[in-house]
């Protein structure tokens, strides 16, 4: 199978570190960048300190995830990476085409669920998920037209139950 792109921004709790574990065709972006950036002790705290990820020990986190992104693009992976301004610009600004993928409206409990799951602090799971944010990021990734493909996730639904629409 072929890929059709090679990015898909997605949001939190969405499985982009679960498929990137159990399938080589994808990268996890956003973790290789933060465990490059913090100082990190293990999975639990990576995921408990989302936000307050503690002591900054390379300030070119954004220049090594850009070269990750360049580098990749051109092999046989898939990237995953959630909403990043730099990286996105970096997207539209060399015509590159990504899926878009954002949970359904309806499924704020379910994320809410899922966060508390892996251990994410409430900081964390309340600036994810408050009502007028949960409500503006649906629709602000509803109304987008940049993506060059979009699928909103049905309720219990995962990267890795989708994966294969990545591919032709």
């Amino acid at each position: 199978m072929k890929k059709i792109c090679s990015v898909v921004l997605c949001g939190p709790a969405v499985g982009k570190t679960y498929l990137s574990k159990i399938d080589s065709r994808f990268i996890d972006l956003d973790g290789m960048k933060a465990k490059y950036k913090y100082e990190i002790i293990d999975e639990t705290d990576f995921e408990k300190n989302k936000l307050n990820r503690g002591k900054v020990i390379h300030q070119d986190s954004l220049e090594y995830a850009l070269n990750i992104l360049k580098k990749e693009i051109s092999n046989d992976k898939i990237i995953l990476l959630s909403f990043n301004k730099q990286l996105l610009s970096y997207l539209w600004d060399n015509n590159i085409d990504y899926f878009l993928v954002y949970p359904n409206i309806n499924s704020r409990e379910e994320y809410i669920n899922r966060m508390k799951k892996r251990g994410n602090n409430e900081q964390f799971i309340e600036a994810m998920t408050n009502i007028r944010d949960w409500n503006l990021f649906y629709t602000q990734n509803k109304n987008d037209t940049k993506p060059t493909y979009k699928i909103e996730l049905y309720e219990g639904q995962y990267l890795s139950e989708i994966k294969n629409k990545f591919f032709k």
